[in-house]
């Protein structure tokens, strides 16, 4: 059994802050972790990046928890290393810093998101959680050999979980814990009325909203050219603004063009950008549907690595939500909370908009009432209690 509180170090194969999605995962953990008492510190390579500020600030989180950052060679920012082998090198160097570094530190349990550092990791002969957010595609042997090492494996999904079994890892001390959210920043949300005032959008129709991030591992569409679409079909009947809050810019502007072919004018749809974290709250309480589309894609993101935190961030505002049907996201949600809708399919998008448009005021209890299962606080709680039970 552990002593309470834990010293827990948390490594990040990235710099942090970052404007990527994983960033506000990975400060989710170390704040839902700080809150129930444990000694958190985040461990970073010093690598060159845009300066987003207090990473505490930038994320909307108390500051309790540590940062630390570990100075390491930055294949990354380097003009003669291609960058498909930039992230490898990196790791690299960065995975021998991290020897030396947790040969001097004391700590009690490793946290892990990256598969690159688990060796690493596990040779500095500490227990280590590696939450698993894909599964790698070589070296499958070697990794159920690290799997077996670690104290925790946890799988963002139960595909992903079942996967992973079907590799030889054993089911003894893996669980499943999909994404969370932080269910307090969603209670008390001002009403869709002022908050439309806040964003300066049309108070006379209702907000078709996504929020988050546009693209997936730099390259992956999520499903916005696919909405893009469904706006222009509702153009012709429905009276609805379309408003898609994030980024990257690249996305932006392709985006931008595909709404101008499309038809779409600032009457009917904005593109707000990348938002502070910590003004998600009051963006969906500006909406009036919520939309998590996907393209109808066989990539192992849509079929089974992916968690969004934006779904449960919509059911913690207890927006009406549309979903594209896709396996992983079965694991949090049903057709009792949500309205599915085809991959890839605009038509299908449109007719689950209109759906949601009339939803049962009853069904936001419900959606409220799911999303707070997967509070933060509680989903570490339970991989805390997890690795302490198989000890």
């Amino acid at each position: 059994m552990y002593a309470f509180p834990v010293r827990i170090t948390y490594v990040s194969h990235t710099r942090f802050p970052t404007e990527k999605a994983h960033g506000k995962q990975m400060a989710e953990v170390c704040s839902a972790l700080a809150s129930l008492g444990h000694d958190v510190t985040l461990v970073c390579p010093g690598l060159a990046g845009h300066d987003l500020g207090d990473p505490h600030a930038y994320y909307g989180v108390t500051p309790t928890f540590a940062i630390e950052r570990i100075p390491t060679f930055d294949a990354l920012s380097s003009s003669f290393i291609p960058g498909f082998l930039a992230m490898f090198v990196t790791s690299f160097f960065y995975g021998r810093k991290l020897r030396e570094f947790l040969s001097m530190r004391e700590t009690e349990l490793l946290y892990v998101r990256s598969p690159l550092l688990l060796s690493p990791l596990l040779e500095s002969g500490k227990p280590v959680v590696i939450e698993l957010h894909t599964l790698p595609r070589r070296n499958k042997k070697k990794f159920v050999e690290l799997c077996g090492r670690s104290a925790l494996v946890v799988c963002l999904t139960r595909p992903m979980r079942d996967e992973l079994l079907s590799w030889g890892v054993s089911p003894d001390h893996v669980m499943v814990e999909g994404d969370g959210v932080t269910f307090d920043r969603f209670v008390n949300l001002p009403d869709a009325r002022t908050a439309k005032k806040e964003w300066r959008l049309p108070e006379d129709r209702p907000v078709i909203a996504y929020v988050g991030s546009l693209t997936t591992q730099d390259t992956i569409e999520k499903g916005v050219r696919e909405l893009l679409h469904s706006f222009a079909l509702l153009k012709q009947g429905a009276k609805v603004f379309g408003w898609i809050v994030g980024g990257p810019v690249k996305a932006l502007d392709e985006y931008e063009h595909l709404a101008k072919v499309l038809g779409l004018t600032e009457e009917d749809v904005r593109f707000e950008g990348t938002i502070q974290p910590s003004r998600v709250p009051s963006a969906l309480a500006a909406a009036d549907v919520c939309v998590y589309p996907a393209p109808n894609l066989d990539h192992p993101f849509f079929k089974r690595d992916t968690s969004p935190l934006k779904v449960l961030e919509y059911l913690a505002a207890g927006k009406p939500t549309v979903c594209a049907d896709i396996p992983p996201i079965h694991d949090f949600v049903d057709d009792s909370i949500v309205t599915f809708v085809h991959p890839g399919d605009p038509v299908s998008l449109t007719d689950g908009i209109i759906k949601e448009l009339s939803s049962d005021p009853a069904r936001r209890e419900k959606r409220i009432e799911k999303a707070r299962w997967y509070d933060w606080k509680l989903r570490m709680q339970r991989i805390i209690e997890k690795i302490t039970n198989s000890k």
